[in-house]
């Protein structure tokens, strides 16, 4: 199977930062990208249905097994200069969970309004005060 990089980066990305589980998000990005590839919907063109399918593997979180990974020759990714685990894990923990995929598809991943609102079946509106909401809470997280 032919994988696009940015396809295989995003549902990397996506799914750690949504559990902050290395193992977890490892056996998730496996699932999504295989849906994705047998959907031919691993190029930009697509990113749209790559919000939908992510955001549908989410809720199935807990029924992926997730195995160990390291061991099996595979390398993450580096975090962004500066930025706090701890704060993203506050911010995961009692933000909602609308507003936390709002900011973590838009903010970190860039995906578009347009691409979100597609993806999740919301408007484009709905998206921008999802996003601005999730903001402003993680905002208070950084002030603390």
């Amino acid at each position: 199977m032919s994988t696009d990089a940015s396809a295989v980066d995003a549902v990397a990305k996506y799914f750690f930062f949504s559990t902050l589980d290395e193992n977890l998000s490892h056996a998730a990005s496996l699932k999504a990208l295989t849906e994705l590839g047998a959907r031919n919907l691993l190029d930009l063109e697509h990113r749209a249905y790559w919000v939908q399918v992510l955001h549908r593997w989410k809720g199935k979180l807990k029924s992926v097994k997730a195995k160990p990974w390291a061991s099996q020759g595979r390398r993450g990714f580096t975090l962004p200069p500066g930025f706090e685990v701890a704060v993203w894990a506050s911010f995961l923990s009692a933000g909602e969970a609308v507003e936390t995929e709002a900011v973590l598809l838009s903010r970190i991943l860039s995906f578009s309004d347009q691409e979100i609102a597609f993806g999740l079946g919301v408007t484009e509106g709905t998206v921008r005060y999802r996003v601005g909401r999730g903001l402003r809470h993680l905002g208070g997280f950084i002030e603390s």
